[in-house]
């Protein structure tokens, strides 16, 4: 089924002003939400949704908190989300981040104490149309064995990279094959996945994604290299941060709250006029698209560049929903 825009945001906004989050805090995020489901990820958008208010019934999202920062070191700031609304609060410090950067050429806030971002792409993005290189990343409940490994002490920990120009070239994955949302969504649909994803429960590579969200066997991106990425990454976060590592989050919180997040924004104007930059970002891109074709009935295609795409679709036939997770939605 396809679903409009205004009638997904209005479902979110009444979902969450039935459970007291404040009046701007509801619009800000059910629009988020919606946003998310229109530019086509549909697997931390509309399909999250269930799970973010179970999250926040449970109280472990604080509505009405507001991120505290606790320590400015000039281009670098350290702050407390104090378990706010996730992607708000993500947006509020990826644009603190560019603030720093206009000043210093690069800024760099590191958070504590956050909630789930959801789509940690909309975080580049958002940098990336306003002309600066956006770097994010963060970490999370312990979701994924480490190679080598059968039981979950690393998470997927998504990394984001977005490169300012037309097009905004930009990537945004997690440390595993596929992530646990577009496993879900391509139980939904009933498909296998596209390459292997996981161990079922033998030990052998399977690409049924359901056998996999049940035994958590995810396969890490790059086999050992994604398992090694994933392990730099949390520490990172948790040292610059001076928050909870994904053992803590898992150990003492037992679900995915107080995680912790690194936003950065680059003012790239500063290092390389527009004509040079332009140049060279048009000279990588046509080298790439114009590579020879493995298959000719399939396209190579530059990061971030089905997302226009699937957001004009969108807008014009309605955003695809899963019976289902619709149905969940209008029950809460």
């Amino acid at each position: 089924m396809r679903i409009s825009y205004q009638q997904l945001y209005e479902e979110f906004l009444r979902v969450l002003l039935s459970r007291k989050v404040p009046q701007d805090k509801a619009t800000d995020c059910a629009a988020m939400f919606a946003e998310t489901s229109l530019n086509g990820v549909y697997s931390h958008g509309v399909n999250r949704f269930p799970r973010f208010i179970q999250q926040l019934d449970a109280g472990h999202i604080v509505a009405d908190a507001m991120a505290k920062k606790v320590l400015s070191l000039g281009a670098i700031e350290q702050w407390d989300a104090q378990r706010g609304i996730g992607n708000i609060t993500a947006r509020n410090m990826m644009d603190r981040a560019i603030e720093l950067a206009s000043d210093h050429g690069i800024g760099l806030v590191a958070l504590r104490n956050a909630n789930h971002w959801m789509r940690g792409g909309s975080y580049g993005w958002q940098a990336a149309e306003k002309g600066f290189v956006g770097i994010c990343w963060t970490n999370s409940i312990a979701v994924m064995p480490p190679w080598g490994a059968k039981n979950c002490a690393i998470g997927t920990n998504p990394l984001i990279v977005a490169v300012p120009g037309e097009p905004i070239t930009m990537v945004d994955m997690s440390m595993s094959m596929f992530s646990y949302g577009m496993l879900e969504v391509n139980r939904l649909a009933g498909k296998t996945l596209p390459v292997d994803g996981g161990f079922d429960d033998e030990g052998n590579y399977t690409r049924d994604p359901g056998t996999i969200e049940n035994n958590r066997r995810i396969l890490p991106m790059g086999y050992w290299k994604g398992s090694a990425l994933s392990v730099v990454l949390d520490m990172l976060a948790t040292l610059l941060s001076n928050g909870a590592s994904v053992t803590e989050v898992t150990e003492d919180n037992g679900d995915e709250f107080g995680i912790s997040q690194v936003f950065i924004a680059i003012d790239v104007d500063r290092l390389i006029d527009g004509e040079t930059r332009d140049h060279k970002l048009q000279r990588i891109r046509a080298s790439i698209t114009g590579a020879e074709r493995a298959d000719s009935q399939q396209a190579v295609r530059l990061p971030g560049e089905r997302f226009p795409v699937l957001r004009a679709e969108n807008q014009r036939l309605g955003i695809p929903v899963d019976e289902r997770v619709w149905t969940r939605i209008q029950a809460l």
